[in-house]
């Protein structure tokens, strides 16, 4: 396998400068002669995280370590990505007051809720689409007619997911409305939605009533974001970076950087402390934040091998599956196998093209 020490060095200074918990000091302390950038701009690229890059630059007065035109290229991708979210913003408040017309209260999940504060969409957060939620299957199904009257259309039957409906579009918008009838499902151990449900908080919006998870809802549903036990997001190389950082972010903010004992109690009682020590130990080396628990570097080696080497990294993935569920697969309908061979030539062309999640 082809070593690229300057691969995973452009990955570790990304995190340290995307990181929540650095600082200029410890970022200038550590500050490499020769900073990687071509390798580190990749992996922005590939992990959605350009614009927060720009944003971190300007926070810790850095761009004068930058080139005058990278950090012009780096300004003008985040001025283009707030411009973006500002959208989503907009496009957030109408369907809030079009829910609220119709006495409907939405409760938004994910990367909508960093679009909440005026100055959130040029915080440097990379958006595909915005997910939104209402706990009661009446308000679902009611919620779809208001999404319809504003003109939005519907997926077809085959994108149905465990957790949400398929996505709403709209013409004249941006975003993809995921409406959602389950807060984590399949993985309701993790959260239950009644118990997501209760602790919702709400919110006075500008004047729109909306809601948002209380924080350990918010931070869990984070996790499922990230990884699952059963091992199919374990390859933390194809979820982007941008996923783990919102949990990063949410330690930070909500409980002072300090992974809370409750969380930790409830990964276990759900059966998730294995794929959640991956998931810290990457966040650990990526990001910073301290890991209660003990390190399991399983996944921060495959995300370390995919950085060196993406299409030996998807050619051994391919033949570990093919004898284990992959293989499976094909017996139980062999018909798949075309499309199967397409995603895996897909993937072997262009490795480090994002995957939309």
């Amino acid at each position: 396998m082809p070593s690229r020490p300057s691969v995973l060095e452009g990955l570790r200074l990304l995190g340290a400068l995307v990181s929540p918990f650095s600082t200029r000091e410890s970022l200038l302390a550590d500050w490499p002669a020769t900073p990687p950038w071509q390798d580190l701009l990749a992996q922005a690229d590939k992990h959605r995280l350009i614009p927060a890059l720009h944003v971190t630059l300007v926070r810790h007065g850095l761009l004068d370590r930058v080139d005058a035109e990278l950090a012009e290229l780096l300004a003008a991708v985040a001025d283009w990505n707030a411009e973006r979210n500002e959208g989503f913003r907009r496009q957030m408040r109408t369907v809030s007051a079009a829910f609220n017309a119709a006495g409907l209260e939405p409760v938004w999940l994910k990367g909508a809720l960093t679009l909440l504060p005026p100055e959130g969409p040029a915080a440097g957060r990379q958006m595909m689409d915005l997910d939104v939620w209402l706990p009661q299957e009446s308000a679902q199904r009611a919620a779809m007619q208001v999404l319809r009257g504003l003109g939005y259309v519907s997926e077809g039957p085959e994108n149905v997911s465990p957790r949400h409906f398929p996505g709403f579009f709209h013409p004249d918008e941006m975003a993809r409305i995921e409406l959602h009838h389950s807060v984590v499902a399949p993985y309701e151990a993790l959260l239950p939605d009644d118990e997501a449900a209760q602790g919702v908080e709400w919110l006075d919006w500008e004047g729109l009533r909306i809601g948002q998870l209380d924080p350990m809802g918010r931070l869990l549903c984070s996790l499922q974001q990230c990884t699952d036990p059963r091992g199919s997001w374990l390859g933390i190389a194809e979820i982007p970076l941008v996923k783990a950082l919102d949990l990063v972010q949410r330690v930070h903010d909500d409980f002072a950087g300090t992974v809370p004992a409750a969380f930790l109690a409830r990964v276990k009682q759900a059966g998730w402390e294995r794929s959640a020590q991956r998931l810290l130990t990457v966040t650990e080396t990526c990001f910073d934040l301290p890991n209660p628990l003990p390190a399991d570097p399983a996944q921060l080696r495959k995300m370390e091998r995919f950085a060196r080497s993406p299409r030996w990294h998807y050619t051994l993935r391919a033949a570990q599956a093919l004898f284990g569920e992959g293989g499976r697969r094909i017996l139980r309908a062999p018909w798949q196998v075309p499309v199967m061979a397409a995603v895996f030539a897909r993937r072997l062309i262009t490795p480090n093209a994002p995957r939309e999640l």
